[in-house]
């Protein structure tokens, strides 16, 4: 009998394209579509069973009243609408979907993946859609296409000619089932000798009584606009001193998303420009980045400044001359082989970011 249920089933999944249809409806109607074919196909037994609970066309037994019939028949219908040729609201409404495309370090001259990611949030969750074409631009002109996957990543090889920051925008291809605003991220092209400098964004800011035991922000954890505080004094004068020297890299704490908001921010207040990255809050996603660069040919990352111990130890892990930017009262906590500093200032007078 199982052997019956399942050729049906897959054979009807065939005949009403179920395969065929964006991955989005695939997360409900499609076991909603098996259960209830299969509750009305199997009659109205006494009690319902699961002999096995990990494919919904092994659904056997009886129903004790017509009820359980009704219900069968809804969801059967539920599932058969959600693959028809209308899209729907259920379970995911694609009307207002969000782009989010983040920023890419890339060598001139060779392949880098630019990507994005089409999302709509639901309960702070964010649910992939795919099955939308989506078209890359670097500087405003148009280097290809791609589709959305079924977690709503696409992506795009692009080989840079240019030195420097290039602006990268992401926008739907059209608009028939879905409207997301265009992203914008940059593309950084930093060469392989030019010494690197990774600073933790929220060091360089007021302290608004943040844990500095954990880059968790709930602020930005559970929203994706950034309350960021007014920048501490001479953090944008010794940025730049720095900037002059090396490579400029952000860091930032927080839920996975766009760093438009984020570039907004730095320019409103003068930073140099650099590419931003999101960390995952209470994880080594710092550890695996650096890793990472390192791995591609980034071997000239030197300097790590922040004032949360976690990522202060993951620098020290990696061998990069971490500097922290304390208060008297929090030294006692950083780690040892951390170079300790009240202000900004004092960071451009160390002698290991001077240049050589």
């Amino acid at each position: 009998m199982l052997f019956v249920e399942n050729v049906f089933l897959k054979g009807w999944s065939r005949r009403v394209g179920l395969n065929h249809r964006p991955t989005v409806y695939e997360t409900v109607a499609l076991p909603l579509s098996y259960a209830g074919l299969c509750s009305r196909l199997w009659g109205m037994p006494s009690r319902l069973s699961f002999r096995n609970a990990q494919n919904c066309s092994s659904l056997l037994g009886k129903v004790q009243d017509k009820r359980m019939l009704v219900v069968g028949l809804f969801l059967g219908l539920i599932g058969l609408y959600g693959f028809s040729g209308s899209p729907i609201g259920f379970p995911v409404s694609r009307d207002e979907a969000v782009l989010i495309s983040p920023d890419v370090l890339s060598q001139l001259g060779k392949p880098v993946l630019l990507s994005t990611r089409l999302v709509k949030t639901r309960m702070f969750m964010q649910i992939g859609l795919g099955g939308e074409p989506v078209e890359f631009l670097v500087d405003g002109t148009s280097v290809g296409r791609a589709m959305t996957g079924g977690d709503g990543w696409a992506r795009k090889e692009f080989v840079s000619r240019k030195n420097g920051l290039l602006e990268l925008t992401v926008k739907l291809a059209h608009g028939k089932r879905v409207k997301a605003r265009p992203s914008t991220s940059i593309i950084s092209n930093i060469n392989l000798k030019q010494s690197i400098v990774l600073v933790d964004l929220q060091s360089t800011m007021v302290d608004e009584n943040r844990q500095k035991n954990g880059l968790l922000d709930l602020s930005m954890f559970f929203s994706r606009k950034i309350g960021f505080s007014q920048p501490q004094e001479e953090a944008v004068e010794a940025l730049v001193a720095i900037s002059k020297r090396a490579s400029l890299v952000y860091l930032v704490a927080g839920q996975a998303g766009g760093v438009s908001d984020i570039h907004r921010w730095i320019n409103d207040h003068e930073f140099p420009d650099g590419p931003v990255f999101w960390l995952r809050p209470d994880t080594h996603d710092l550890m695996e980045k650096i890793q990472n660069w390192k791995e591609e040919g980034w071997t000239n990352i030197e300097v790590g400044i922040s004032k949360n111990i976690n990522a202060l130890q993951e620098y020290l892990d990696h061998e990069l001359r971490a500097i922290a930017i304390v208060s008297e009262d929090d030294e006692e906590d950083i780690p040892d082989g951390v170079a300790v500093v009240r202000t900004w200032e004092e960071i451009t007078t160390e002698k290991f970011l001077k240049k050589k």
